[in-house]
């Protein structure tokens, strides 16, 4: 299977990249910074936090390999950044919505990496289950993002017949 992972660099993304390279798969990475712990699988140093227009085939007019599979982690993920620049939340809904874009294009299904965020602090909310992330559960500009790009992507599973998980 050829595998697309955006933020592929970060410590989370090398290792599924390392993983299903050696299981076999193809992997092509997409992410704004260096990787600094391997060089065994291909990457793109490209921002994704850009609003692109509609490129079939890839990303901001550049063209990625062909892929059967897209696994989305890149976002700004550090909480306490998030809450100081908040602005880079919205970054991230615009990562998930470019990411979404080039699944729609090509007919492949999204794999997306949410955060436990999402539930907001369980101890103020008990009796509640994964099937209660709610947007009143948000604590922060991070959570809030992924909430809005959870909706994006059940969105587009609704209106384009996209595959997730």
């Amino acid at each position: 299977m050829r595998v697309l992972v955006t933020g592929s660099n970060g410590q989370i993304g090398t290792n599924l990249a390392l993983r299903l390279r050696r299981d076999g798969h193809e992997v092509f990475g997409v992410d704004k910074r260096l990787n600094t712990w391997t060089d065994d699988f291909r990457y793109l140093l490209q921002d994704l936090s850009q609003q692109y227009p509609a490129f079939p085939g890839g990303i901001g007019g550049v063209e990625y390999p062909p892929a059967d599979l897209v696994v989305h982690l890149a976002a700004h993920a550090k909480v306490h950044e998030l809450v100081r620049q908040p602005h880079r939340a919205l970054e991230n809904a615009v990562m998930t919505f470019n990411v979404l874009e080039y699944c729609r294009g090509q007919h492949v299904p999204l794999i997306f990496s949410s955060t436990r965020e999402v539930y907001g602090d369980v101890r103020r909310f008990e009796g509640y289950g994964e099937a209660s992330a709610d947007f009143a559960f948000t604590e922060s500009p991070y959570s809030a993002s992924k909430i809005a790009s959870e909706a994006l992507i059940y969105a587009y599973a609704r209106c384009y017949a996209l595959p997730y998980i």
